[in-house]
């Protein structure tokens, strides 16, 4: 059983009490010099292993992997460690605070100002010439961001993130697809629709940004589309020349909804 009054503790462990999942990367040569500074200074580790119980006396190291990789390799008996709470969002705290794991940004939903800061610092990390952090920043706040489902639409905005770089930018930004629409209403006749039968359908195109309708004014369309004289159409095409922001692109989204 964990024992809950130890989170927050500083503690002396027994180093076989304590196992890690997670090998040190760090070269040898380094790990080497520092398990010699601690033996030069007392056999003690200043910097503490970050740890969680798993059972009486049972540990796992979670973050400060090199310490405990050092410690092991200074043969050391005991290691200063700092018990956690096992809480997934410490454990990643943890990992952010001593730089194992790199911290990520929405872009669906970051600010400009938050844009502009990874930005640089994936300039600064991989070097791209070609990357104007704020001009990009700008690009990214004014583009549909919150519709993307990936990270294929930031390629296309000539802001230099291009598909090469799709390795290095998912390593600090993610995405959050925006959920699924509510149920539509039932399709309706366009030539016995009421006005609020046919705003009611293109608000909901609009409201869900579903195939471009996000940019139509839904009053001003539906006043188009109930007073035009429909009643020698034979199809839905007349809709597209009403002038009333229903091109002919946005056809097949409206045709969802709206039967002759």
């Amino acid at each position: 059983m964990n024992n809950s009054e130890n989170i927050g503790k500083l503690m002396y462990l027994e180093l076989t009490k304590i196992e890690s999942a997670e090998s040190c990367s760090e070269s040898e040569f380094i790990i080497a010099g520092a398990a010699e500074a601690i033996l030069q200074s007392g056999d003690r580790n200043w910097i503490p292993i970050i740890v969680k119980e798993t059972g009486d006396y049972q540990y796992e190291v979670v973050s400060n992997n090199f310490v405990y990789a050092v410690a092991k390799q200074a043969k050391l008996e005991r290691a200063w460690c700092i018990v956690i709470d096992p809480q997934p969002s410490n454990i990643q705290q943890a990992k952010i605070l001593t730089r194992e794991v790199i911290p990520t940004v929405n872009l669906s939903t970051a600010s400009k100002d938050t844009i502009v800061a990874v930005l640089k610092y994936l300039v600064q990390e991989h070097n791209w010439k070609n990357v104007k952090p704020v001009e990009a920043a700008n690009k990214i706040v004014a583009s549909n961001r919150e519709q993307w489902s990936d990270f294929i639409p930031l390629t296309k905005l000539q802001c230099g993130l291009t598909k090469a770089r799709l390795d290095c930018i998912t390593k600090v930004f993610t995405i959050s697809p925006p959920p699924p629409p509510p149920p539509p209403p039932e399709a309706v006749s366009v030539k016995r629709a009421s006005r609020d039968e046919i705003f009611d359908r293109l608000n909901y195109l609009s409201t869900n940004k579903i195939g471009g309708f996000d940019n139509i004014d839904a009053e001003e369309t539906a006043d188009a589309i109930f007073n035009a004289n429909k009643g020698k159409w034979k199809s839905l095409t007349p809709i597209s020349k009403l002038e009333c922001g229903i091109d002919t692109a946005k056809m097949k989204s409206f045709k969802t909804l709206f039967r002759l």
